[in-house]
């Protein structure tokens, strides 16, 4: 890791490297010579569509100057080439990830707008520092424009060969298709593997194995979770090239409390004055140090149900490894019972939209309805027989869908 200084989660920024060669020499480079460079960026998007990651997203790189480096958890390299079709590959890659990386910091998918959002080395250097233009110079010269890109941002591309091609959509009010006969969670997060891990093309250990593997180290971001299939947890993702892959939770590591742990990694608001621990339990040494109410964690573990509590787990700046218990208790219609924990979720069944948690709250007169996504910020367990999520709409109101699925 190049810095431990954790971003806040403003941007999405986009790069293109200026000059034609093959991604893999980018990101090797950057490797090599990011202190002598003074410059790298988190992933490195060629060499038709791959992606190279180059240090972890969520922490400071050095792409756009200090103020915009340290508010942007992404910063993505789109590598040159003079290829059309190795060019459209490379930017449905390009695209697609930072929409995925948005959606996983909650960023908006708005192309230098005003706030928060995906943003353009151009925009940066506009209306905060530098003199750089990219990426519009470079994708202009393949026909598209400033305009394309903040359009494909909001859509996304599809999985065919056309970068114009229109994203086909489920049909309102039907049922998604299930892939196989194994029922599946629609959720998202990202997962760390601590183990050489397989990537198969369909769910199980008997699943056909891509070739590819996860390494140690490594992180995935995926859209599905599988329970319970031949001894494991399974999470599912769309690759790069379209195809959706499938790779076993195979973490089984404990702690020196004997608990184990879900290698899983999120951000966790805190509504009460929380005690940081230097170890697992109520009864685990106190750091004197807390998060108090309106502070925010960024964990990589979470331990169920130990002394009454989840917990969260990190690793702190000095190095140490601490604790937290989830020790918001909700309020309001769903005292006892709201988790401060974001994700999206895609729907399978038309869902009304209300304006409380339950199925007696009021009903806003809308719907998602079969294949549409919802990004939430919390999470309501066991009302009327539905877990309950709640999000902010766009215009200020917080509304509250039943996970129907």
């Amino acid at each position: 890791m190049r810095s431990s200084q954790r971003t806040t989660n403003d941007y999405i920024i986009l790069h293109e490297t200026g000059g034609v060669a093959p991604a893999i020499n980018n990101a090797q480079y950057f490797n090599r010579e990011w202190r002598n460079a003074g410059t790298y960026s988190s992933h490195v998007v060629g060499d038709g569509g791959d992606v190279y990651q180059i240090s972890p997203d969520g922490y400071v790189q050095w792409g756009a100057g200090s103020y915009a480096n340290a508010r942007s958890p992404v910063q993505i390299e789109l590598a040159r080439t003079n290829d059309p079709a190795t060019f459209e590959q490379d930017y449905k890659a390009y695209v697609n990830l930072a929409r995925d990386m948005a959606q996983k910091y909650n960023i908006p998918l708005t192309l230098d707008g005003a706030g928060r959002g995906i943003k353009s080395h151009s925009w940066v250097s506009q209306n905060i520092w530098g003199n750089h233009t990219d990426p519009f110079g470079y994708l202009a010269q393949h026909g598209v424009s400033k305009a394309d890109l903040a359009q494909d941002l909001r859509t996304g591309l599809d999985d065919s060969d056309d970068v114009d091609a229109e994203p086909e959509t489920s049909n309102p009010g039907s049922a998604a298709p299930e892939p196989d006969s194994n029922d599946y969670q629609n959720t998202s997060g990202s997962y760390t593997f601590q183990n050489t891990t397989r990537i198969r093309n369909s769910v199980g250990t008997s699943g056909g194995y891509t070739g590819l593997n996860y390494s140690a180290g490594q992180s995935v971001n995926y859209d599905r979770v599988y329970r319970n299939v031949d001894g494991y947890d399974w999470l599912s993702y769309i690759s790069y090239g379209g195809q959706r892959r499938y790779v076993a939770m195979t973490n089984s590591s404990q702690s020196n409390n004997n608990q184990n742990y879900e290698s899983t990694s999120g951000s966790y608001r805190f509504n009460n004055t929380t005690r940081i621990r230097n170890g697992l339990g109520t009864g685990a040494a106190y750091s004197g140090r807390n998060y108090a109410a309106g502070q925010t964690v960024y964990y990589d573990r979470v331990y169920k149900n130990v002394n009454g509590y989840d917990w969260l787990s990190y690793m702190s700046y000095s190095g140490q490894r601490r604790y937290v218990a989830m020790t918001n208790g909700g309020g309001g219609q769903s005292a006892n019972t709201q988790q401060n924990t974001s994700g999206s979720y895609t729907f399978r069944n038309t869902t009304r939209i209300r304006n409380g948690a339950g199925v007696n709250a009021g009903y806003t007169g809308r719907n998602y309805n079969a294949g549409q996504t919802v990004h939430y910020d919390r999470i309501h367990r066991n009302i009327n027989g539905y877990d309950w999520l709640s999000y902010v709409s766009y215009n200020g109101q917080r509304h509250y869908v039943a996970m129907t699925n």
